[in-house]
């Protein structure tokens, strides 16, 4: 209707412009006869908009008894003292009570299973949630725990509070995955990247009707893989369950998640790139050696700030990385007056995270001290150094081993994950994305 009172209003317009220009001369028979014809047309538009703004507000008016009504129907069902219908047991509602309960039981219930602390609202809960009691082994998909996918009903709300404390116990202790790309994919297959190094050509000025040349470019591929990692078995006595001290699924989660961050951080930060992924400071080209074996100064920060392309320096991902003795070391460098001459402040809200020249400092202990021949610091754009995941069925496993070690009442844990990673960029020298601090050999 709105649509309808607009075309009606343009063609008012346009009768009032014609008969505006009529009005201004003398008219002929003829031409009086079309003005009053336009003035009979223009009192019809107005006549016409006003019965479809008349209907519209009747419209409203009856929408506003409608919903007024809807709402006093709503406080009356309030008031009403017989029970809500039950949704079905199945609901993946996560803000549902007793979705929430379902996701805690039938969890617990694979956890407890053959222990002296299983119930029988656990064994329930695991029969709705579609948990399978029998099986040893537990996998746990990215996408599910996001609520993008499901291994069956419930499985996401399953897989997200277990798959969430572990992968973050993870990070929390692998300072590289905190800084880096992370890729997740369903499987380990290998993963091809293309990389384009044209970084040595330069574009033209042509003169009138000049011919342009040609110059092609080379792309390269860097693979990725997918290592596993394993937690080791991590070990709980029969007792745990029973006292019910402690969230045991918490506790394996955080402990799984820590022992694969510890590993995966020392290959992501020094791995050899053979059979194992290659860490950050392997693959960021070396800058020329300082003076020093030790002794790091303030031209050492400038001059490995500038090795950076400006390009990458002004990347979101760039920053400074090193471990804690490090930035200690770089903090108490003084002027000649005796002060600081990097002001180490902080750019998060947790004041946790320290910066040099504005960059922020990312503390990765795995990270050696400066001494002969080390690399101590690396600097740039730390995010295109990329880690691939492999995040679905194949992906992140949990194993639980009840009759090993049953004898002596305990069970036991293994958590596994499987993953790669490298710097990304297709000139590793010049145009680097990460370049390193390199002490003097001797």
């Amino acid at each position: 209707m709105i649509s309808k009172i607009a075309d009606l209003k343009t063609q008012r317009a346009a009768a009032l412009a014609s008969l505006d220009g009529m009005a201004q001369r003398t008219l002929t028979p003829e031409e009086q006869t079309a003005f009053d014809g336009l003035v009979s047309q223009v009192g019809d538009i107005d006549a016409r908009v006003v019965a479809i703004e008349d209907s519209m507000a009747a419209d409203a008016a009856v929408a506003a008894v409608a919903t007024n009504s809807s709402k006093l129907e709503t406080l009356k069902r309030s008031q009403r003292k017989s029970p809500a219908i039950s949704s079905p047991n199945f609901v993946a509602d996560v803000s549902d009570k007793k979705a929430k309960i379902n996701t805690s039981n039938s969890l617990r219930a694979w956890f407890t299973k053959g222990t002296p602390a299983f119930r029988n609202e656990f064994a329930v809960a695991a029969n709705e949630t579609g948990i399978d009691l029998n099986s040893n082994t537990l996998t746990f998909d990215a996408r599910a725990a996001q609520g993008v996918g499901s291994t069956g009903i419930g499985g996401a709300l399953i897989n997200s509070s277990f798959y969430n404390t572990l992968t973050e116990a993870l990070r929390d202790y692998n300072s590289v995955m905190q800084v880096a790309t992370i890729i997740n994919t369903d499987t380990g297959s290998a993963l091809n990247f293309p990389t384009l190094d044209d970084t040595g050509v330069t574009g033209e000025l042509l003169a009138e009707n000049g011919t342009s040349a040609q110059t092609a470019f080379t792309v390269a591929t860097t693979t990725l893989g997918a290592y596993k990692y394993s937690s080791k078995q991590i070990l709980t006595s029969f007792e745990l369950f029973q006292d019910g001290l402690i969230d045991i699924e918490n506790i394996v989660a955080t402990v799984a998640g820590q022992r694969l961050g510890r590993i995966t951080a020392t290959h992501m930060t020094t791995g050899t790139g053979s059979s194992q992924p290659k860490g950050i400071v392997i693959a960021a080209n070396a800058s020329s050696a300082v003076a020093s074996t030790t002794a790091i100064t303030a031209a050492n920060i400038l001059t490995l700030v500038g090795n950076v392309d400006p390009a990458h320096r002004n990347a979101p991902g760039v920053a400074f990385m090193m471990n804690s003795a490090t930035l200690n070391q770089v903090a108490s460098i003084m002027d000649d007056n005796g002060r600081p001459i990097f002001v180490t402040n902080y750019v998060d809200g947790s004041g946790r995270l320290p910066t040099i020249l504005g960059y922020p400092v990312y503390i990765n202990n795995n990270m050696v001290n400066a001494g002969a021949g080390t690399k101590p610091i690396i600097f740039g754009n730390l995010a295109a150094y990329t880690v691939r995941q492999v995040t679905g069925q194949a992906g992140l496993t949990l194993v639980r081993q009840n009759e090993t070690y049953g004898h002596i009442g305990q069970i036991g844990w293994t958590a596994f994950t499987r993953l790669d990673a490298n710097l990304l960029t297709g000139n590793a020298t010049t145009y680097s994305p990460v370049w390193s601090l390199l002490m003097a050999a001797s």
